[in-house]
């Protein structure tokens, strides 16, 4: 044990990683943890896109209870999305292919990460910094896609549109939507998608190759009353572990309580975009080996050291990590706190699961 922590230390120390967080559980039973020194493993981290895998399994109880099919047309619950439109010869032209839930799901329905558009900061200014997460995708859609729906792989504001669908049938926040079907089941009292958190673990970012100290930038949330589906969370290793763990089980808590059905989980970490090039310089896809689910990144090859074609998962942009091998039954979720560690850190989360793998024969 003392080895494998030597090891972890030996990765982030040689990236001069201030703060870094370990957990891994097998078969709903902690395997191993790391905690950078003077760490509590308790600490309030911003999600970020570490969000989405939540937003898509909560969306996908939904599909299973066939309240939204995912071939369904998306503006059959958002009417404003049917005004979508590209730009072609630079004039305005309507979407030959109308967006689909699948779209969304899999980042495929051609809408940006820009979240500074010229819609967007007038809707702003309109409702005096007060507009929602409905009030916004009419902003989205007031700006040209990218590409025709279903073209290519874009990452993207979609499980933000995705979490917007999921209000309109279920008539409630989404906030209110996830912490029904997410977070009471599985007792995650320390996550939450509210805005109003601003008590964070220390923050660091890489400037130039240098870690400095600084404050968390909640640049996806438009503004106080915008619920972001795709990277508004705030939690803890500790608590979003109660959630990996969950998904590694087939979708059964520790306590025994599912959450989502096999078949659905299933559904949602098989590749859905084999025919598409995932040509995206986000790091979240963690490389060509991976492609891309409902939600969720995709192995699609073995490792030589025991992760196995099926593992899933995603990352966020300060560096926090989710890793599902459902083969195994074996989670593992790290915390980082830092901003731009995809400069310094592009391979380090890989590095430290094959550690894990490797020391205990997994």
């Amino acid at each position: 044990m003392d080895k494998l922590w030597n090891k972890i230390d030996e990765i982030r120390n040689g990236k001069e990683i201030p703060y870094l967080d370990v957990l891994c559980y097998k078969e709903g039973k902690e395997l191993y943890r790391y905690t950078s020194q003077g760490a509590t493993g308790k600490e309030v981290l911003a999600m970020f896109s570490m969000s989405k895998p939540i937003t898509a399994v909560c969306a996908m109880t939904l599909v299973e209870e066939g309240k939204i099919g995912l071939d369904d047309l998306v503006e059959k619950y958002l009417p404003q999305v049917k005004n979508a439109f590209i730009l072609k010869d630079g004039k305005p032209t309507p979407v030959k292919n109308k967006m689909t839930i699948r779209n969304l799901f899999t980042m495929t329905a051609g809408f940006s990460y820009m979240t500074r558009t010229p819609s967007i900061l007038e809707l702003k200014e309109k409702t005096q910094d007060k507009g929602n997460l409905q009030d916004f995708i009419t902003a989205f859609v007031s700006e040209p896609l990218l590409f025709e729906p279903g073209e290519r792989f874009q990452y993207s504001l979609c499980l933000d549109v995705l979490a917007g669908v999921m209000e309109v049938v279920e008539n409630k926040k989404f906030s209110e939507i996830v912490k029904e079907r997410i977070f009471v089941p599985l007792k995650m009292d320390e996550s939450s998608f509210d805005n109003s958190i601003t008590k964070y673990a220390p923050y660091h970012t890489v400037n130039e190759g240098k870690i400095e100290s600084g404050e968390v930038n909640m640049w996806p949330l438009i503004t106080p009353n915008y619920e972001s589906g795709g990277a508004g969370l705030v939690s803890t290793v500790e608590d979003y572990m109660k959630f990996a763990s969950t998904l590694a089980n087939g979708g059964v808590s520790d306590d025994g309580v599912r959450i989502i059905s096999e078949k659905a989980l299933k559904e949602l970490s098989t590749s859905q975009i084999d025919k598409i090039s995932v040509e995206n310089n986000f790091t979240c896809i963690q490389g060509s080996d991976y492609s891309y689910g409902l939600g969720v990144r995709v192995r699609k090859t073995d490792t030589e050291w025991g992760l196995n074609k099926g593992e899933f998962g995603w990352d966020g942009a300060l560096g926090s990590f989710l890793l599902i091998d459902p083969n195994k039954k074996v989670s593992i979720v790290m915390g980082m706190h830092l901003g731009n560690w995809q400069t310094i850190f592009s391979d380090g989360h890989l590095k430290i699961t094959e550690q894990i793998y490797r020391d205990f024969n997994l």
